[in-house]
């Protein structure tokens, strides 16, 4: 009898455990956004760049650059840290527009010309959850801003090589409110730098963008989720793609974008087990220019997702060059 009363207790603690980790999971929820966070009562990593720099990313010239990225999300699977969906309807759909505006200068600065940008991201978001939340915010999310490098291009081998370097910071300018659960503004700092790399010969061209995550604490999350501070564990993501040009001013490609959260969330100071996110996105690219001008679209289908929401992603960037009229700087 007393070993029977022990096979019990033990599957009852099994049981409890089971469950504590099911109710986190359906409490986590993120909208694949560019820049800003959608937090629902527990911890995420804040939306950052997941496929919307691609094509001939590395690549940049003397000047101004003014890009719109409108694009939409559709998420109606939730995974948990298995990759297993989980039950019930949970449903996120997001319009995202970032507005994003950089310079390159005539400096010079450790073999490259300073540079730097600005993203402003505006969100509609409409989050439908089966525990219950359920809510439509609409506003901006937070700025990022940041200083960096970009190198004149140069020859390798038979092709030519351009790359550049940003420290991005992000301001908790965003939406954000801790008596709603959902919310689009992060409400704390990450620091989101990236290398960017394009690598092009002849007709067919290879980009790679290389991002490191480290985020700050929230200190006043949701009244309602009884938690006192939370933070994002610190991820690495990238961003590849590769294009071919059909025709003069035309370009179809593949690209794909990969995120993984290395260190678990804090809750109260405390770490959150099995939390770590992860996705995987792909799909196909097609890029048209003109004179300093640039459409591109694409669309990423997720897999092998872990803690997130995993749906379909489709944006259209339209990029347009104003290059600089001063002399070239002297070597």
């Amino acid at each position: 009898m007393r070993d029977l009363q022990q096979i019990e207790r033990n599957r009852d603690k099994r049981t409890t455990s089971v469950a504590v980790r099911y109710l986190l999971c359906c409490l986590r929820i993120l909208c694949l956004l560019t820049v800003p966070c959608i937090s629902v009562a527990q911890v995420q990593l804040p939306g950052v760049n997941l496929g919307d720099s691609n094509f001939e990313d590395g690549i940049a010239g003397q000047g101004w650059l003014f890009e719109e990225f409108p694009g939409a999300n559709v998420s109606s699977a939730l995974k948990d840290s298995n990759g297993n969906t989980v039950p019930g309807s949970n449903r996120n759909t997001a319009y995202i527009t970032n507005t994003h505006v950089a310079f390159v200068s005539n400096k010079r600065v450790l073999g490259g010309l300073l540079a730097g940008e600005i993203v402003q991201p505006l969100v509609d978001l409409d989050v439908q959850l089966a525990n219950g939340t359920s809510s439509r915010v609409r506003g901006f999310g937070d700025m990022l801003v940041g200083p960096g490098i970009q190198w004149t291009p140069k020859q390798i081998g038979k092709g030519i090589l351009a790359h550049r370097f940003i420290f991005i910071v992000s301001v908790p300018t965003g939406t954000y409110s801790d008596k709603r659960a959902v919310n689009i503004g992060n409400h704390f700092v990450f620091v989101n730098p990236y290398y960017a790399i394009t690598y092009e010969r002849k007709k067919v061209e290879f980009s790679a963008r290389l991002h490191y995550l480290w985020n700050s604490t929230n200190n006043d999350p949701s009244v309602g989720s009884g938690i006192r501070n939370m933070q994002p564990g610190q991820a690495f993501h990238v961003n590849y793609a590769t294009s071919y040009e059909l025709w003069r001013n035309a370009r179809l490609g593949f690209n794909g974008y990969w995120l993984q959260q290395l260190t678990d969330d804090r809750i109260n100071n405390l770490t959150v087990f099995h939390s770590r996110e992860r996705t995987v996105g792909m799909g196909p690219g097609l890029q048209l220019s003109g004179q300093d001008i640039w459409f591109r679209l694409n669309a990423y289908i997720e897999t092998d997702v872990r803690n997130r929401p995993s749906g379909i992603k489709v944006t259209f960037r339209i990029s347009k060059a104003i290059p600089t009229k001063e002399p070239q700087p002297q070597p």
